[in-house]
């Protein structure tokens, strides 16, 4: 009985905690008046990274299917802070994605300002902490992650 209370309160802890640092972003991103929203922050922010990231390959690590994906790159190209070029590879055509200029004078503009945003809402967390609760979530995706039984 108890452990399934804490089963429900972790869960609801991790999406509310998750909605709450996204609606906290959002205002931050209109205060700031970026031109981009945080979600295609992290994609430029990736893609800034690893200069080699194919589109199938951001899909992979932002948990994105390829339409929502493809729609995300679009919104970034037509904004001039994104390229994509095809590219073969063992005979698949891959989409790789490079950051313009334009793209990272942005990014490092928004940067700071994420940056501070985290220090706010780890306000107060101790760094052991912060370690077991990436280590809890790092077991949670796992187990996400390995075959359905």
């Amino acid at each position: 009985m108890l452990k399934e209370i804490f089963m429900n309160l972790i869960g609801n802890a991790i999406v509310a905690s998750g909605r709450a640092i996204k609606v906290h972003n959002l205002n931050l991103y209109n205060k700031h008046g970026f031109e981009i929203t945080p979600e295609q922050y992290l994609v430029l922010n990736m893609i800034n990274d690893d200069e080699n990231l194919s589109q199938n390959k951001l899909c992979e690590l932002l948990y994105k299917d390829k339409s929502n994906m493809t729609r995300l790159i679009s919104v970034l190209e037509e904004k001039g802070l994104v390229t994509k070029t095809s590219q073969s590879e063992k005979g698949k055509q891959l989409n790789v994605i490079k950051i313009t200029e334009k793209g990272k004078a942005l990014r490092s503009e928004i940067t700071p300002v994420m940056i501070d945003s985290r220090k706010k809402y780890l306000d107060g967390i101790s760094q052991d902490d912060m370690y077991i609760c990436i280590k809890v979530l790092s077991q949670i995706q796992q187990n996400l992650e390995s075959p359905i039984k």
